[in-house]
């Protein structure tokens, strides 16, 4: 069964390898032929890319740069934009970092001109991993942010998911593991939903990268083997070999040297065939530390000394430091004390060159915590004066309500007094001063209700009593008031006057005139 799959996978990559290389070659014969500038220069641009694929950086800089000053002749927007964007990617790979922000800088600006959403969004994102990398996670969670929102603006779901993924990675690289993990499975739940296997393989293998920093190597293995089938089922080469080292370096860990082997030399099988520099230089180094605990420092010696070799031909510095510090431990495991002073003097030297970008990082990092920090009490500030206006304008409001209940109130007892005036029934009156009496009930139980829940602690009980003291406090009002108001009305009835005309009874004695 191994040999199948060792078999199918030096195929496939062979395959991989073949269908690149024809791609190149079918780049070079258009750039040869073709009239058209704009067509060149995307070609430019497009090979680009495949060179840096296969870790030529020199030279995709140099067809890069040539296919960008072609667009930017025909004043090709999306075609200079692109070709920055490929430029950054390997000043990215090599680890030059202020050149690759500043070159997708200059793409975003382009981008923006042509109001290209969907390649802004895609550019915030690449801005982030560049200050992620310098360890300024406050600007590269901003940018992430960015993305994040024009990703969902748009209905962008697979750049969103990618936001999602990378902010989850910061998480990591600051240590919250359980936030980290949260932001995985969510991009992840995206991913699976819009059927993006990529996707899907780069998002468990993340997860593994989580579980392995907290020593979970079970769980680490379950993701890598679970990324790992993805990516052979869409056949991304560079996901399943960046798995195989993954899964080797765990077996390592875990002491199990046999079977990380024969991992980490499946996946240099792989990178001498897709041809990246980097991959190769990092398995050699990687199966030297192997051997040396396997007890063969030859074979670890010379493993070391060609990862170092390799990662000194392509500067990339923390490749260098970890092949010099193999092949120190196999010189002076073989004796050879010549040669182990010698490669550790490069290990310190390379060393305290990372130590100062280190350095550099931790200082971002500082930058950031303090950024963090800075923004949450300015967020805290702004939230606290929020609420003491939104107090001030509801005291206010309230009050307003309060004298325009109190003024209508006064109203109404005002018409009270001036119903006297009018011949009305008793029973009239009586609904008239009842209606009057509980509204003025009502709003002396609102107006001290916030009184009364400070009082009493908001018992109900105890707020039962104090209501009960004060509907009671309302029986003689309502006698005083209903007598007051019923001998008003009856003043209001006038007496006959001693001028008018009566007719007095007749007696039986008194005769009719004749």
């Amino acid at each position: 069964m191994k040999a199948l799959i060792a078999l199918f996978l030096t195929l496939f990559c062979s395959l991989s390898l073949f269908a690149q290389n024809a791609k190149i070659d079918s780049l070079q014969k258009v750039i040869e032929t073709t009239k058209v500038d704009t067509v060149r220069g995307r070609s430019l641009c497009r090979l680009c890319k495949q060179l840096q694929l296969i870790s030529e950086y020199e030279a995709g800089l140099k067809k890069g740069g040539e296919g960008l000053a072609l667009c930017e002749k025909k004043n090709d927007l999306k075609g200079s934009a692109t070709c920055l964007n490929n430029i950054g990617n390997i000043y990215d790979f090599q680890g030059n970092y202020s050149m690759a922000l500043e070159t997708y800088q200059k793409s975003y600006q382009i981008l923006e001109r042509n109001k290209d959403q969907i390649g802004i969004a895609s550019c915030f994102i690449n801005i982030g991993i560049i200050y992620k990398k310098q360890g300024n996670y406050f600007k590269a969670l901003e940018y992430y942010q960015k993305s994040l929102k024009i990703s969902e603006l748009i209905g962008d779901k697979e750049d969103f998911a990618t936001c999602l993924s990378n902010i989850g990675s910061i998480y990591n690289e600051q240590g919250n593991y359980p936030k980290a993990l949260e932001y995985q499975q969510k991009s992840l739940k995206i991913n699976e939903q819009i059927g993006d296997q990529k996707g899907i393989a780069a998002c468990l293998g993340n997860i593994g990268n989580i579980q392995a920093i907290q020593g979970n190597y079970p769980k680490a293995l379950e993701a890598y083997y679970k990324s790992l089938q993805n990516n052979e089922l869409i056949g991304d080469q560079i996901g399943i070999v960046a798995n195989l080292t993954n899964i080797g370096t765990i077996y390592q860990w875990q002491g199990n040297y046999p079977k990380a082997l024969e991992y980490q030399q499946k996946s240099l099988k792989i990178y001498e065939q897709i041809g990246d520099t980097a991959g190769v230089s990092i398995s050699n180094s990687n199966i030297g530390s192997i051997w040396l605990r396997l007890k063969d420092p030859l074979k670890a010696k010379s493993y070391a000394q060609k990862g170092l070799r390799l990662a000194q031909e392509i500067k990339h510095l923390d490749y260098m430091q970890y092949g010099a510090n193999v092949s120190y431990q196999a010189d002076s495991t073989l004796g050879d004390w010549k040669s182990a002073f010698e490669h550790h003097k490069l290990y310190k030297q390379y060393s305290d060159s990372l130590h100062n970008e280190e350095k550099a990082k931790e200082f971002g990092r500082i930058e950031s915590r303090y950024q963090f920090e800075k923004e949450a009490e300015e967020a805290k500030r702004k939230e606290q004066e929020a609420q003491r206006l939104a107090q001030i304008e509801t005291e206010r409001r309230n009050n307003l309500q309060y004298l325009s209940i109190f003024a209508g109130i006064l109203l109404i007892f005002g018409g009270l007094a001036f119903m006297g005036r009018f011949r009305i029934p008793v029973r009239v009156l009586d609904v008239a001063l009842f209606a009057s009496l509980l509204i003025l009930f009502e709003f002396l139980l609102i107006l001290f209700d916030p009184i009364l829940d400070d009082f009493t602690g908001g018992i109900p009980i105890e707020k039962l009593i104090f209501n009960s003291v004060i509907a009671l406090g309302f029986a003689p009002l309502h006698t005083f008031l209903e007598t007051k108001l019923r001998q008003r009305l009856v003043s209001e009835v006038k007496p006959a006057t001693v001028n008018e005309s009566v007719t007095p009874p007749k007696s039986n004695d008194e005769t009719d005139p004749q």
